[in-house]
Parts: structure tokens; C-alpha cells; sequence
């Protein structure tokens, strides 16, 4: 399951986020707060803060290409 939300917070804080998977959550870089993947601060400073989820659908990749067949594949070994 894929997840986006609006990293912006009352409109001027952005937050950069690291997964932490002691706890199964995230922690942002900028204030240390912990978030659930509901988009929710659970701790720290940001606690009770919600962010925006933002509409996206993760899709596969036989739909994609049906509608971009001439879409480029770059392989990272």
C-alpha cells in the first residue's frame, strides 16, 4: 500500500521524512516528530498535527504502459 501527503505544515513548515522501523512510523528531520501512516503526529513537537493526503493511485505497470508505450526503463545495478 502507497501513501502521499503534503509534506507542508500550517501553511510554512516543510518536513523531510525518515521511516522508522522500530516503531513502524516516521520521524521528520526538521522538528524529530513521530507520524503514523495515517499522516498524524503522534509525538514530539507536531503532536496532533495532520497532514494532507494527497489523491494518488499507485497503478501497475500494464496500465502505464498501455498509455505511454514509448516510456524509457533505466536499470540500477
Amino acid at each position: 500500500m502507497t501513501r502521499a501527503y503534503d509534506p507542508i505544515v500550517d501553511g510554512q513548515t516543510t518536513l523531510q521524512f525518515e521511516y522508522n522501523a522500530k516503531n513502524n512510523t516516521f520521524i521528520d528531520k526538521q522538528t524529530k516528530s513521530e507520524w503514523n501512516f495515517e499522516g498524524k503526529s503522534i509525538d514530539g513537537q507536531m503532536s496532533g498535527k495532520q497532514l494532507i493526503r494527497l489523491p494518488f493511485d499507485e497503478g501497475f505497470w500494464f496500465e502505464w504502459v498501455a498509455f505511454h508505450p514509448t516510456t524509457e526503463l533505466y536499470y540500477n545495478n
